[in-house]
């Protein structure tokens, strides 16, 4: 299995980054959790089983041997039958990300791309339009697009509008502010995220 890495993001957690290079077949023989879900497009199955997989390993590494299942929310995101351990998942091109942890975290791994820059009024506010360094800074566009899916799937309730209840400042290389406001309540945490070849990963968690 081409594991890129396996890290501690932060204490109580362990996330893993895969890059696919197998077929369909190959990864269906290292897959236990079930019958897995059919794709048309082989592309969408190596991802979908690539990211499962990578989640056994993590899961038995964060030291539980035991049987588990994964099941879905009504809005997608993933529920581990393990009580104690949160899980989330990304999977974008060639690339599969897991993060499990004792307590909610999100994790979102995208491709760059032009695509970002016609969509970018869906999920970019006022705030974080100014911080463009121009028209042209996908950098920019991507770190939040891929920051707010992983504050989406940290977000215990789910319902969140990226414009209106996320909002992004650039602290450092490699780190945001980031602020959920929603239902007259405030949270404010920070969000770690990394360039690599073609892509880019984000993580949220308190």
């Amino acid at each position: 299995m081409p594991k890129v890495w396996q890290k501690y993001v932060k204490s109580g957690s362990l996330s893993g980054l895969w890059r696919i290079s197998e077929s369909v077949s190959e990864l269906k023989e290292l897959y236990t959790l079930g019958e897995p879900e059919v794709f048309v497009r082989e592309d969408r199955a190596r991802q979908w089983l690539a990211s499962r997989i990578l989640l056994q390993d993590l899961v038995r590494e964060f030291g539980y041997a035991g049987a588990f299942s994964l099941t879905k929310q009504p809005d997608g995101r993933p529920v581990l039958s393990v009580p104690g351990i949160h899980v989330s998942i990304s999977h974008a091109g060639d690339y599969a990300a897991v993060a499990v942890g004792d307590s909610p975290i999100g994790i979102d791994v995208e491709k760059l791309g032009q695509r970002v820059q016609r969509i970018r009024q869906k999920f970019m506010n006022v705030g974080e339009i100014a911080q463009l360094q121009d028209e042209a800074d996908t950098d920019w566009m991507h770190v939040v697009w891929s920051a707010k899916e992983a504050l989406f799937k940290f977000h215990p309730e789910g319902n969140i509008d990226f414009r209106e209840h996320l909002h992004l400042k650039k602290m450092q290389e490699g780190m945001l502010a980031a602020e959920i406001r929603k239902d007259g309540e405030q949270m404010k945490l920070q969000v770690p995220y990394e360039q690599f070849d073609s892509y880019i990963i984000a993580w949220a968690f308190e």
